[in-house]
Protein backbone atom coordinates (compact mmCIF):
# COMPACT_ATOMS: atom_id res chain seq x y z
CA UNK A 1 0.00 0.00 0.00
CA UNK A 2 1.29 3.32 -0.88
CA UNK A 3 0.82 6.47 1.03
CA UNK A 4 0.15 8.60 -1.33
CA UNK A 5 -2.60 9.97 -3.95
CA UNK A 6 -3.65 7.76 -6.61
CA UNK A 7 -2.64 10.65 -8.92
CA UNK A 8 1.03 11.78 -7.57
CA UNK A 9 2.23 9.31 -9.99
CA UNK A 10 1.13 11.47 -13.71
CA UNK A 11 3.47 14.25 -11.96
CA UNK A 12 5.85 15.59 -13.99
CA UNK A 13 9.23 15.25 -13.30
CA UNK A 14 9.89 17.80 -16.80
CA UNK A 15 12.98 20.18 -15.64
CA UNK A 16 12.02 23.67 -15.52
CA UNK A 17 14.31 26.72 -16.79
CA UNK A 18 16.37 28.37 -14.15
CA UNK A 19 14.77 31.95 -12.61
CA UNK A 20 16.51 35.06 -12.93
CA UNK A 21 17.68 36.59 -9.63
CA UNK A 22 15.73 39.72 -10.14
CA UNK A 23 12.16 39.82 -12.79
CA UNK A 24 9.75 42.43 -13.93
CA UNK A 25 6.90 40.86 -14.94
CA UNK A 26 3.08 42.35 -15.80
CA UNK A 27 1.63 38.98 -14.14
CA UNK A 28 3.03 36.86 -11.09
CA UNK A 29 0.56 33.65 -10.35
CA UNK A 30 1.71 31.85 -7.52
CA UNK A 31 0.21 28.40 -6.92
CA UNK A 32 0.78 25.91 -9.65
CA UNK A 33 -2.09 23.59 -9.15
CA UNK A 34 -5.36 23.93 -10.89
CA UNK A 35 -6.21 27.18 -10.18
CA UNK A 36 -3.02 28.98 -10.68
CA UNK A 37 -1.97 26.85 -13.93
CA UNK A 38 -5.55 27.53 -14.92
CA UNK A 39 -5.52 31.08 -14.64
CA UNK A 40 -2.40 31.32 -16.79
CA UNK A 41 -3.85 29.10 -19.40
CA UNK A 42 -6.68 32.15 -19.95
CA UNK A 43 -3.62 34.69 -19.46
CA UNK A 44 -1.60 32.77 -22.27
CA UNK A 45 -2.93 35.13 -25.34
CA UNK A 46 -3.30 38.42 -23.77
CA UNK A 47 -0.32 40.36 -24.70
CA UNK A 48 0.85 40.37 -21.03
CA UNK A 49 4.27 39.04 -19.10
CA UNK A 50 2.87 36.05 -17.01
CA UNK A 51 5.09 34.37 -14.88
CA UNK A 52 3.93 31.24 -12.30
CA UNK A 53 5.91 29.81 -9.55
CA UNK A 54 5.19 26.85 -7.11
CA UNK A 55 6.93 25.65 -4.27
CA UNK A 56 7.00 22.27 -5.46
CA UNK A 57 6.25 20.24 -8.56
CA UNK A 58 2.86 21.68 -10.91
CA UNK A 59 0.10 19.77 -9.37
CA UNK A 60 1.78 18.12 -6.19
CA UNK A 61 -0.40 20.17 -3.69
CA UNK A 62 -4.19 19.98 -3.13
CA UNK A 63 -4.96 19.11 -6.89
CA UNK A 64 -2.87 15.65 -6.59
CA UNK A 65 -5.19 15.23 -3.15
CA UNK A 66 -8.20 15.85 -4.92
CA UNK A 67 -10.85 13.06 -5.92
CA UNK A 68 -11.50 14.62 -9.20
CA UNK A 69 -15.08 15.28 -9.53
CA UNK A 70 -17.01 17.27 -11.66
CA UNK A 71 -20.04 18.64 -10.46
CA UNK A 72 -22.64 20.90 -9.54
CA UNK A 73 -24.14 18.60 -6.93
CA UNK A 74 -22.10 19.84 -3.98
CA UNK A 75 -23.53 17.83 -0.44
CA UNK A 76 -26.45 20.30 0.57
CA UNK A 77 -24.68 23.44 -0.58
CA UNK A 78 -27.63 25.04 -2.43
CA UNK A 79 -30.19 25.09 0.87
CA UNK A 80 -27.16 26.07 3.18
CA UNK A 81 -26.77 29.22 0.86
CA UNK A 82 -30.53 29.82 0.96
CA UNK A 83 -30.19 29.94 5.00
CA UNK A 84 -27.36 32.42 4.64
CA UNK A 85 -27.99 34.21 1.50
CA UNK A 86 -31.05 33.64 -0.13
CA UNK A 87 -32.00 32.22 -3.24
CA UNK A 88 -30.77 34.09 -5.86
CA UNK A 89 -27.46 33.49 -4.42
CA UNK A 90 -27.82 29.79 -4.31
CA UNK A 91 -28.98 30.49 -7.99
CA UNK A 92 -25.90 32.68 -9.18
CA UNK A 93 -23.91 29.67 -7.52
CA UNK A 94 -25.37 26.88 -9.34
CA UNK A 95 -25.03 29.08 -12.69
CA UNK A 96 -21.02 29.31 -11.82
CA UNK A 97 -20.48 25.76 -11.28
CA UNK A 98 -22.66 24.66 -14.57
CA UNK A 99 -20.13 27.38 -16.38
CA UNK A 100 -16.98 25.79 -14.89
CA UNK A 101 -17.76 22.21 -15.65
CA UNK A 102 -18.68 23.21 -19.01
CA UNK A 103 -15.08 25.84 -19.64
CA UNK A 104 -13.37 22.34 -18.67
CA UNK A 105 -15.02 20.49 -21.05
CA UNK A 106 -14.74 22.48 -24.04
CA UNK A 107 -10.95 22.78 -23.36
CA UNK A 108 -10.70 19.23 -23.49
CA UNK A 109 -12.48 18.95 -26.65
CA UNK A 110 -10.89 21.88 -28.67
CA UNK A 111 -7.52 20.65 -27.41
CA UNK A 112 -8.12 17.23 -27.46
CA UNK A 113 -6.88 16.64 -24.09
CA UNK A 114 -6.53 13.30 -22.87
CA UNK A 115 -7.41 13.21 -19.10
CA UNK A 116 -9.68 10.47 -18.36
CA UNK A 117 -12.83 12.21 -18.31
CA UNK A 118 -15.60 10.52 -17.96
CA UNK A 119 -19.51 11.86 -18.40
CA UNK A 120 -21.64 10.46 -15.23
CA UNK A 121 -24.78 11.15 -13.03
CA UNK A 122 -24.17 12.65 -9.25
CA UNK A 123 -25.94 11.40 -6.59
CA UNK A 124 -26.13 12.91 -2.88
CA UNK A 125 -28.08 10.04 -0.41
CA UNK A 126 -28.84 9.53 3.02
CA UNK A 127 -27.83 6.31 5.41
CA UNK A 128 -30.71 7.30 8.04
CA UNK A 129 -34.44 8.62 7.45
CA UNK A 130 -33.97 11.66 9.03
CA UNK A 131 -32.07 13.61 6.75
CA UNK A 132 -34.73 13.08 3.24
CA UNK A 133 -35.77 16.64 4.21
CA UNK A 134 -32.59 17.86 3.56
CA UNK A 135 -32.42 16.17 0.34
CA UNK A 136 -35.45 17.03 -1.08
CA UNK A 137 -34.74 20.76 -0.02
CA UNK A 138 -32.08 19.75 -2.78
CA UNK A 139 -34.37 18.99 -5.14
CA UNK A 140 -36.97 21.54 -4.72
CA UNK A 141 -34.29 23.80 -5.46
CA UNK A 142 -33.16 22.37 -8.77
CA UNK A 143 -37.16 22.42 -9.68
CA UNK A 144 -37.35 26.00 -9.39
CA UNK A 145 -34.20 26.47 -11.52
CA UNK A 146 -35.07 23.99 -14.34
CA UNK A 147 -32.58 21.50 -13.55
CA UNK A 148 -33.71 18.02 -14.30
CA UNK A 149 -32.93 15.95 -11.00
CA UNK A 150 -34.53 12.30 -9.94
CA UNK A 151 -35.48 11.41 -6.22
CA UNK A 152 -34.42 7.51 -6.35
CA UNK A 153 -34.18 4.92 -2.90
CA UNK A 154 -30.35 3.77 -4.25
CA UNK A 155 -27.60 4.02 -5.81
CA UNK A 156 -26.04 2.34 -8.65
CA UNK A 157 -24.16 -0.20 -6.44
CA UNK A 158 -24.86 -2.10 -3.04
CA UNK A 159 -24.31 0.29 -1.07
CA UNK A 160 -26.13 1.46 2.18
CA UNK A 161 -28.65 4.22 0.86
CA UNK A 162 -32.38 5.36 2.40
CA UNK A 163 -32.81 7.89 -0.21
CA UNK A 164 -30.83 9.71 -2.97
CA UNK A 165 -31.00 12.54 -5.10
CA UNK A 166 -29.29 12.17 -8.54
CA UNK A 167 -28.86 14.40 -11.73
CA UNK A 168 -27.06 14.10 -14.95
CA UNK A 169 -24.14 15.85 -17.20
CA UNK A 170 -21.32 15.09 -14.68
CA UNK A 171 -18.03 14.48 -14.93
CA UNK A 172 -14.99 12.92 -13.00
CA UNK A 173 -11.24 13.08 -14.77
CA UNK A 174 -7.50 12.58 -13.65
CA UNK A 175 -6.74 16.55 -12.50
CA UNK A 176 -3.12 15.80 -13.18
CA UNK A 177 -2.77 14.60 -16.58
CA UNK A 178 -5.57 17.54 -17.41
CA UNK A 179 -3.06 20.62 -15.91
CA UNK A 180 -0.50 19.05 -17.62
CA UNK A 181 -1.65 18.88 -21.18
CA UNK A 182 -2.78 22.87 -20.55
CA UNK A 183 0.95 23.65 -19.57
CA UNK A 184 2.18 22.13 -22.57
CA UNK A 185 -0.45 24.08 -24.37
CA UNK A 186 0.86 27.11 -23.71
CA UNK A 187 4.67 26.25 -23.66
CA UNK A 188 6.67 29.05 -24.74
CA UNK A 189 3.43 31.77 -23.45
CA UNK A 190 3.56 31.73 -19.61
CA UNK A 191 6.96 31.07 -18.02
CA UNK A 192 6.42 28.28 -14.76
CA UNK A 193 8.65 28.07 -12.84
CA UNK A 194 8.91 24.75 -9.89
CA UNK A 195 10.56 24.60 -6.67
CA UNK A 196 10.04 28.46 -5.54
CA UNK A 197 8.48 29.32 -2.99
CA UNK A 198 6.97 33.01 -2.12
CA UNK A 199 8.13 34.27 1.31
CA UNK A 200 6.15 37.88 1.73
CA UNK A 201 4.75 40.78 -0.77
CA UNK A 202 5.13 44.05 -0.20
CA UNK A 203 3.43 47.13 -2.10
CA UNK A 204 6.20 49.65 -3.87
CA UNK A 205 4.19 52.27 -5.65
CA UNK A 206 2.34 51.06 -8.59
CA UNK A 207 4.32 47.48 -8.24
CA UNK A 208 4.28 44.23 -5.82
CA UNK A 209 7.78 43.89 -4.66
CA UNK A 210 7.53 39.51 -4.14
CA UNK A 211 10.73 37.73 -1.97
CA UNK A 212 10.57 34.22 -3.15
CA UNK A 213 13.37 31.81 -1.96
CA UNK A 214 15.41 32.11 -5.70
CA UNK A 215 14.81 35.86 -6.15
CA UNK A 216 12.78 38.99 -6.28
CA UNK A 217 10.11 39.45 -8.50
CA UNK A 218 7.94 42.74 -9.21
CA UNK A 219 4.82 42.16 -10.45
CA UNK A 220 2.02 44.78 -11.53
CA UNK A 221 -0.47 42.20 -10.89
CA UNK A 222 -0.22 39.26 -7.94
CA UNK A 223 -2.31 36.38 -8.40
CA UNK A 224 -2.17 34.11 -5.14
CA UNK A 225 -3.63 30.65 -6.27
CA UNK A 226 -2.04 28.47 -3.00
CA UNK A 227 -4.51 26.14 -1.17
CA UNK A 228 -4.27 28.79 1.75
CA UNK A 229 -2.60 32.19 1.08
CA UNK A 230 0.50 32.48 3.06
CA UNK A 231 -0.15 36.05 4.67
CA UNK A 232 -2.67 37.00 7.52
CA UNK A 233 -2.89 40.48 6.30
CA UNK A 234 -4.40 41.86 4.04
CA UNK A 235 -7.63 39.86 3.52
CA UNK A 236 -7.23 38.40 7.08
CA UNK A 237 -8.38 34.81 5.63
CA UNK A 238 -7.71 32.58 8.72
CA UNK A 239 -10.50 34.80 10.43
CA UNK A 240 -12.78 34.06 7.56
CA UNK A 241 -12.03 29.76 6.84
CA UNK A 242 -11.73 27.27 8.51
CA UNK A 243 -9.81 23.94 7.64
CA UNK A 244 -11.50 20.58 7.43
CA UNK A 245 -9.55 17.36 6.95
CA UNK A 246 -10.66 14.18 5.02
CA UNK A 247 -9.32 11.18 4.66
CA UNK A 248 -9.03 8.76 1.09
CA UNK A 249 -8.25 5.31 0.03
CA UNK A 250 -8.14 4.22 -3.75
CA UNK A 251 -8.49 0.17 -4.81
CA UNK A 252 -8.12 -1.87 -7.81
CA UNK A 253 -11.59 -3.00 -9.02
CA UNK A 254 -12.57 -5.34 -12.27
CA UNK A 255 -14.87 -2.41 -13.78
CA UNK A 256 -15.73 1.08 -12.89
CA UNK A 257 -19.50 2.30 -12.58
CA UNK A 258 -20.38 5.73 -14.09
CA UNK A 259 -21.65 7.55 -11.00
CA UNK A 260 -20.03 9.77 -8.14
CA UNK A 261 -21.99 10.19 -4.85
CA UNK A 262 -21.43 11.92 -1.36
CA UNK A 263 -23.66 11.45 1.62
CA UNK A 264 -25.20 13.88 3.85
CA UNK A 265 -25.24 13.97 7.56
CA UNK A 266 -23.19 12.71 10.44
CA UNK A 267 -21.03 10.41 8.60
CA UNK A 268 -19.55 11.44 5.38
CA UNK A 269 -18.87 8.67 2.04
CA UNK A 270 -17.63 9.64 -1.34
CA UNK A 271 -17.45 7.00 -3.96
CA UNK A 272 -16.44 7.64 -7.58
CA UNK A 273 -14.49 5.61 -9.84
CA UNK A 274 -11.77 5.88 -11.94
CA UNK A 275 -10.50 4.47 -15.51
CA UNK A 276 -7.16 4.45 -17.21
CA UNK A 277 -5.07 1.60 -17.99
CA UNK A 278 -6.42 -0.12 -14.84
CA UNK A 279 -10.11 0.09 -12.72
CA UNK A 280 -10.25 1.92 -9.52
CA UNK A 281 -12.46 2.83 -6.89
CA UNK A 282 -11.61 6.16 -4.65
CA UNK A 283 -13.01 5.93 -1.42
CA UNK A 284 -13.32 9.26 1.15
CA UNK A 285 -14.86 9.05 4.86
CA UNK A 286 -13.68 10.51 8.47
CA UNK A 287 -14.17 13.89 7.00
CA UNK A 288 -13.97 16.94 10.26
CA UNK A 289 -12.56 19.86 11.35
CA UNK A 290 -9.56 20.04 11.84
CA UNK A 291 -9.44 21.58 14.99
CA UNK A 292 -11.54 18.55 16.38
CA UNK A 293 -9.59 15.88 15.86
CA UNK A 294 -5.67 15.22 16.03
CA UNK A 295 -4.98 11.52 16.02
CA UNK A 296 -5.10 11.25 12.07
CA UNK A 297 -3.69 8.15 12.19
CA UNK A 298 -6.86 6.67 14.13
CA UNK A 299 -9.36 8.54 11.61
CA UNK A 300 -7.86 6.82 8.67
CA UNK A 301 -7.16 3.12 10.05
CA UNK A 302 -11.33 4.16 10.46
CA UNK A 303 -11.86 4.42 7.01
CA UNK A 304 -9.76 1.40 6.13
CA UNK A 305 -12.54 -0.69 8.47
CA UNK A 306 -15.70 1.70 6.79
CA UNK A 307 -14.05 0.02 3.18
CA UNK A 308 -13.62 -3.43 4.10
CA UNK A 309 -17.02 -3.80 5.49
CA UNK A 310 -18.45 -2.76 1.96
CA UNK A 311 -15.70 -3.70 -0.70
CA UNK A 312 -14.24 -6.31 -1.12
CA UNK A 313 -10.85 -5.09 -2.53
CA UNK A 314 -7.17 -4.46 -1.73
CA UNK A 315 -6.32 -1.46 -0.85
CA UNK A 316 -3.56 0.32 -2.79
CA UNK A 317 -3.31 3.93 -1.90
CA UNK A 318 -4.33 6.34 0.92
CA UNK A 319 -3.95 9.71 1.88
CA UNK A 320 -5.01 13.00 3.11
CA UNK A 321 -6.38 16.20 1.89
CA UNK A 322 -7.22 19.95 3.47
CA UNK A 323 -10.00 21.58 2.39
CA UNK A 324 -10.65 24.94 3.02
CA UNK A 325 -14.16 26.53 4.06
CA UNK A 326 -15.30 29.88 3.85
CA UNK A 327 -17.74 31.17 7.06
CA UNK A 328 -20.47 31.60 4.12
CA UNK A 329 -19.39 28.65 2.39
CA UNK A 330 -19.03 30.50 -0.76
CA UNK A 331 -15.60 30.62 -2.00
CA UNK A 332 -13.35 33.74 -1.50
CA UNK A 333 -12.22 34.75 -5.13
CA UNK A 334 -10.75 38.49 -6.53
CA UNK A 335 -9.33 41.64 -5.00
CA UNK A 336 -8.29 41.69 -1.72
CA UNK A 337 -6.85 45.17 -1.23
CA UNK A 338 -8.88 47.13 -3.96
CA UNK A 339 -5.52 47.14 -5.98
CA UNK A 340 -4.17 44.41 -8.36
CA UNK A 341 -3.53 41.75 -5.31
CA UNK A 342 -6.26 39.12 -6.35
CA UNK A 343 -6.59 35.35 -4.54
CA UNK A 344 -8.40 32.36 -4.69
CA UNK A 345 -9.43 30.17 -1.91
CA UNK A 346 -12.07 28.56 0.02
CA UNK A 347 -13.30 25.97 -2.37
CA UNK A 348 -15.10 24.36 0.30
CA UNK A 349 -14.36 20.81 -0.90
CA UNK A 350 -15.02 21.13 -4.74
CA UNK A 351 -12.04 22.37 -5.65
CA UNK A 352 -12.09 21.49 -9.88
CA UNK A 353 -15.43 23.69 -10.57
CA UNK A 354 -14.07 26.69 -8.15
CA UNK A 355 -10.48 26.32 -9.24
CA UNK A 356 -11.47 26.77 -13.16
CA UNK A 357 -13.95 29.67 -12.10
CA UNK A 358 -11.33 31.37 -10.24
CA UNK A 359 -9.23 31.46 -13.19
CA UNK A 360 -12.04 32.54 -15.49
CA UNK A 361 -12.93 35.65 -13.33
CA UNK A 362 -9.30 36.86 -12.08
CA UNK A 363 -7.69 36.63 -15.58
CA UNK A 364 -11.03 38.63 -16.19
CA UNK A 365 -10.41 41.25 -13.85
CA UNK A 366 -6.89 41.44 -14.94
CA UNK A 367 -7.83 42.27 -18.48
CA UNK A 368 -10.56 44.24 -17.78
CA UNK A 369 -13.30 42.08 -19.16
CA UNK A 370 -16.89 42.18 -17.79
CA UNK A 371 -17.62 38.80 -15.60
CA UNK A 372 -20.78 38.00 -13.69
CA UNK A 373 -19.16 36.35 -10.82
CA UNK A 374 -17.08 39.11 -9.44
CA UNK A 375 -19.32 40.37 -7.29
CA UNK A 376 -20.64 37.06 -6.00
CA UNK A 377 -17.07 35.71 -4.66
CA UNK A 378 -15.74 38.74 -3.62
CA UNK A 379 -13.76 39.61 -0.49
CA UNK A 380 -15.58 42.15 1.09
CA UNK A 381 -18.52 41.12 0.64
CA UNK A 382 -21.61 41.42 3.07
CA UNK A 383 -21.38 39.95 6.61
CA UNK A 384 -24.71 37.70 7.43
CA UNK A 385 -25.65 36.44 11.07
CA UNK A 386 -25.17 33.00 9.69
CA UNK A 387 -21.56 33.30 8.59
CA UNK A 388 -20.57 35.59 12.47
CA UNK A 389 -22.27 32.07 14.50
CA UNK A 390 -19.83 30.15 11.62
CA UNK A 391 -17.15 32.81 12.50
CA UNK A 392 -17.52 32.18 16.17
CA UNK A 393 -18.04 28.46 16.01
CA UNK A 394 -15.02 28.34 14.44
CA UNK A 395 -12.70 30.94 16.87
CA UNK A 396 -14.18 28.71 19.77
CA UNK A 397 -12.61 25.67 18.22
CA UNK A 398 -9.23 27.39 17.14
CA UNK A 399 -8.58 28.70 20.18
CA UNK A 400 -9.36 25.06 22.19
CA UNK A 401 -6.71 23.57 19.87
CA UNK A 402 -4.69 26.25 19.96
CA UNK A 403 -4.56 26.36 24.22
CA UNK A 404 -5.06 22.52 23.88
CA UNK A 405 -1.70 21.87 22.18
CA UNK A 406 0.24 24.03 24.89
CA UNK A 407 -1.41 22.82 27.65
CA UNK A 408 -0.91 19.19 26.96
CA UNK A 409 1.94 18.55 24.22
CA UNK A 410 2.16 14.59 25.27
CA UNK A 411 -1.18 13.25 23.61
CA UNK A 412 -2.27 9.98 24.68
CA UNK A 413 -1.57 8.81 20.44
CA UNK A 414 2.18 9.10 21.22
CA UNK A 415 4.52 6.56 21.63
CA UNK A 416 7.70 7.12 22.74
CA UNK A 417 9.05 7.78 19.48
CA UNK A 418 7.89 10.73 20.20
CA UNK A 419 8.14 13.55 23.09
CA UNK A 420 8.94 17.29 23.61
CA UNK A 421 11.41 19.24 25.91
CA UNK A 422 11.41 23.20 26.89
CA UNK A 423 14.98 24.67 26.56
CA UNK A 424 14.83 28.50 27.49
CA UNK A 425 11.46 29.03 27.79
CA UNK A 426 10.91 27.18 24.06
CA UNK A 427 9.17 24.27 23.05
CA UNK A 428 10.65 21.66 20.58
CA UNK A 429 9.60 18.69 19.51
CA UNK A 430 11.50 15.54 19.18
CA UNK A 431 11.32 12.16 16.74
CA UNK A 432 12.95 9.38 16.79
CA UNK A 433 12.88 7.47 13.50
CA UNK A 434 13.21 3.83 13.15
CA UNK A 435 17.06 3.76 12.67
CA UNK A 436 17.27 5.66 16.01
CA UNK A 437 18.18 8.82 14.38
CA UNK A 438 16.44 12.01 16.99
CA UNK A 439 14.58 14.45 14.45
CA UNK A 440 14.69 17.57 16.77
CA UNK A 441 12.03 20.56 15.55
CA UNK A 442 10.92 24.17 17.16
CA UNK A 443 7.30 23.16 18.26
CA UNK A 444 5.58 26.48 16.95
CA UNK A 445 4.19 27.11 13.66
CA UNK A 446 5.78 30.05 12.11
CA UNK A 447 2.28 31.41 10.64
CA UNK A 448 0.18 31.77 13.80
CA UNK A 449 2.09 30.36 16.63
CA UNK A 450 -0.06 27.20 17.20
CA UNK A 451 1.82 24.34 18.82
CA UNK A 452 2.33 21.10 16.89
CA UNK A 453 0.99 17.95 16.24
CA UNK A 454 3.19 14.64 15.27
CA UNK A 455 1.21 12.73 12.17
CA UNK A 456 2.60 9.21 12.11
CA UNK A 457 0.84 8.68 9.44
CA UNK A 458 2.38 10.90 6.99
CA UNK A 459 5.51 11.11 9.51
CA UNK A 460 5.17 15.22 9.72
CA UNK A 461 4.84 18.12 11.84
CA UNK A 462 1.56 19.11 11.57
CA UNK A 463 -0.70 22.32 12.36
CA UNK A 464 -3.99 21.81 13.76
CA UNK A 465 -4.90 25.21 13.56
CA UNK A 466 -4.66 26.27 10.06
CA UNK A 467 -2.88 23.07 8.27
CA UNK A 468 0.94 23.83 7.72
CA UNK A 469 2.73 20.73 7.17
CA UNK A 470 6.38 20.01 8.43
CA UNK A 471 8.75 17.37 7.85
CA UNK A 472 10.34 15.35 10.70
CA UNK A 473 13.75 18.02 10.22
CA UNK A 474 11.55 20.92 10.07
CA UNK A 475 11.01 22.15 6.86
CA UNK A 476 7.82 22.93 5.63
CA UNK A 477 6.16 20.71 2.93
CA UNK A 478 2.81 23.28 3.15
CA UNK A 479 1.54 26.28 3.75
CA UNK A 480 -0.24 28.46 5.08
CA UNK A 481 3.38 28.90 6.93
CA UNK A 482 6.33 29.59 4.21
CA UNK A 483 9.22 29.17 6.90
CA UNK A 484 11.33 25.83 7.95
CA UNK A 485 11.00 25.21 12.04
CA UNK A 486 14.02 23.07 11.35
CA UNK A 487 16.88 23.58 14.03
CA UNK A 488 20.11 24.39 12.44
CA UNK A 489 22.68 22.33 15.12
Amino acid sequence: MENNSLWAKYLNNKKNDEIDEYSNVDVLIIGGGLCGISTAFELKDSNLNVCLIESNKIGSGTTSLTTGKITYLQDKIYSDLISIRGFDTAKKYLESQLFASKLIKNNIDKYKIECDYIKNDSYIFSLDEKDKTKIDKEYDFFMKTNINAEIVDNLPINFPCKYALKVSDTAVFNPIKYINSLVDIMKNKVKIYEGIRALEVKKDNNLYVVKTTKNIIKAKYVVVCTHYPFFIVPGLIPFKTHIEKSHVLAAKVNNIEKFNAISIGKEIYSIRYHKDKDSYLLFASESYKMSNHIDYKKRQEELRLKFKKYFNSDILYEWSIHDLTSNDLLPLIGKIDNNNLLVATAFNKWGMTNSVLSSKILSDIILGNENEYIDLFKLNRKITIKSTVNFLTDSINISKIYIGTKLNKNKSFYNDTVKFVTINGKSYGIYKDKNGKKHKIRNLCPHMKCSLIFNFMDKTWDCPCHGSKFDVDGNVIKGPSVYNIKIDD
